[in-house]
This record gives structure tokens, sequence and C-alpha cells, in this order.
């Protein structure tokens, strides 16, 4: 077959190589604790996650572009490729499963970057594509660029080479739908080993749910996180001391908010004094020492049709209010 995507093909309840950069704190799309989330929610129904998986456009398009990414990877690379890979990878050791795009047939041959030709060793001067690679296909509208993030498949690839020990991967990245970039790898020990870190760490939380049903979160890290995480407020517990340096950064969250109010209001000043100018007049231009710096618009904010909003239930506020006491 031409490389159609198959599907999630790991245990729902297991870090598998899609969730590496997210458990590294390195993804964009989701946090740590949406793979613990999945997790819990795997571990109690089965083994199987039940919730809804979340619909992203630009992921269904790279799932029904990936065989032309593939087969132009293989090409840039004159190798060949098995693309119909209907079964997880399980790492040896490790609770940890991958799932591949392809697997390349390698060809002895050596490579070296070549922007003339879309190709990019990475992490050393030369890769020679010796016996099978990992290939992976990924679709993005971002400009190219020489080196793709962590997120965008080279931790993916440094995982899936430790479960195949396969020594080589090729990412082929697709910009914008209309040039193909083929990122070439080789083991990297140092990023393998915190990958091995991470997994356990994760499986670690995993089984003190499944076993004891305690849910050990991962520290938040925005507070859209921390409101997801810690959904609830328990009723009838007093508030609780914040530590020395917590304290100090209340404080200085106060001095931000205040400073932060200070702002707009000398802006909503400013506004009213130059639009008191304007009068109307839609466009004003800036002076500096007689030269024209820039300019001031105050055009007209767009119609808008009624609409209601949705009902919808009570959920944890993404925000905190502090509130410092004054000096007497």
């Amino acid at each position: 077959m031409s490389g159609e995507a198959q599907g999630k093909l790991t245990p729902d309840y297991q870090a598998s190589g899609s969730m590496i950069a997210a458990l590294a704190g390195m993804s964009p799309y989701q946090t740590p604790n949406d793979c613990l989330k999945r997790a819990f929610n795997a571990v109690d129904n089965g083994g199987v996650y039940s919730g809804e998986r979340e619909y992203i456009e630009a992921a269904e398009w790279g799932n029904k572009h990936e065989g032309d990414i593939l087969q132009g990877t293989m090409q840039k690379l004159a190798i060949d490729a098995d693309l119909e890979i209907l079964e997880p990878f399980q790492h040896p050791t490790l609770p940890l499963a991958v799932s591949l795009d392809g697997i390349g047939h390698g060809n002895d041959m050596e490579f070296t970057t070549d922007p003339g030709q879309n190709i990019y060793v990475m992490g050393r001067d030369s890769i020679v594509l010796e016996g099978p690679g990992i290939l992976e296909a990924k679709l993005t509208a971002v400009r190219p660029r020489d080196e793709p993030p962590p997120f965008r498949g080279p931790l993916q690839v440094q995982a899936a080479m430790m479960c195949t020990a396969y020594k080589w991967a090729a990412i082929g990245t697709l910009y914008g739908g209309t040039e193909l970039r083929v990122y070439l790898y080789g083991i990297e020990d140092a990023i393998q080993q915190k990958i091995g870190a991470d997994v356990l760490d994760f499986d670690a939380r995993v089984k003190q749910y499944r076993d004891h049903g305690d849910r050990d979160w991962y520290p938040a890290m925005t507070p859209n996180d921390a409101a997801s995480t810690w959904r609830r407020i328990d009723d009838g517990d007093g508030p609780i001391e914040l530590t020395d340096e917590l304290s100090e950064l209340a404080m200085e969250y106060d001095a931000c908010m205040k400073a932060q109010a200070a702002i707009s209001k000398q802006k909503k000043a400013i506004t009213t004094e130059i639009q008191n100018y304007m009068a109307n007049h839609d466009l004003a231009t800036v002076i500096e020492d007689g030269k024209q710096v820039g300019t001031v618009t105050w055009g007209m904010s767009a119609a808008r049709k009624e609409y209601t909003v949705k009902a919808k239930p009570a959920a944890r506020s993404t925000t905190i209010k502090v509130e410092m006491f004054d000096d007497e």
C-alpha cells in the first residue's frame, strides 16, 4: 500500500512515540498532565481511552498526504521502504511503544547536508543509511526551516529507534504543501537516556493510579493546565499558607497587576486626549523633530450579528486573584 495512515496502534495507558515531546514539556499541543489524563481514563476503561479524541484538521490532512510525503522522502534518499506497518513496536525493557509510518531499507549511502536537495543531516557531519531505518511523515503550514523543533518528529524518532534498535531515521516534512525537506538522524545517547527517564516517570504515575487510585500529577505548565488538572475545589478545607518563596511571588503578582492597572489608566487618558483632537478624522500623523515618524488610526469597529452564548457548566478559573492588605 502507499502509506495510508493507520491511526493509533499503541496502548492508551502506556507512553508512545507521539507522546514523548509532551512528557519532556516541549509540546505546544499537549502537556504531561494531558497524557496522564488519557492514561488514567484508559486504566478505568479496560486499557482503552474512552473519551473523545480531539479533531485537528491539520493532522487529518497530514494523514491524507502521508503516503505522498513518504514516497517523496524515499525518492530523495533513493531507497525502498515498507509503508504498511500494522503493528506497534514495543521496547524490550521500557514501558514504551511506537507506531511507524514506514521502515526504510538502507542503501549504505552516506549523506551530508545538501540544501539544494533539501536534505539535512542533524547532529553530525554525515550519516550512512545502514540497514533498516525509521520513516516519519510530517505536514506543516509554517515556513521551511533547516532544523525542525523537537515536537515535530525529532524526539519521536529517537523513541522509535529505541524500540526498534534501528540506527537511523528520516523525517520527511512537507512545508505549506510545496516544499519537502528530509531530516536525517542517528542515535543520540543523551536524548534517548532522557526519554527513558521520562517514560519510567510516566509509567510510575500510571501504576500509582492503577494500584492505589492516587493521581500523582506533574507540576502544571500553564494556568490552563492547572485549571484542567485541579478541576474541583474541596469544600470545607481552610486556607493553606504559602511558603516564603510563593508569598514573595504573590506580592510580585500584586505589584504586576497594579502596574498593569496604572498603564491601562494612562492608555485610556492618552487615547481620549488624541481622540478629542482627531474628532471625525480617521488618520493622524505622528511628528518628531519636524519629521513624520508614525501614524495614529481611529477607524470603525466591524459590525457583529446578535448571537446567544451557549450555557456551560461551572469550571475552574484559569486566573487567580491576589489582594494585598493595606498598611494602616
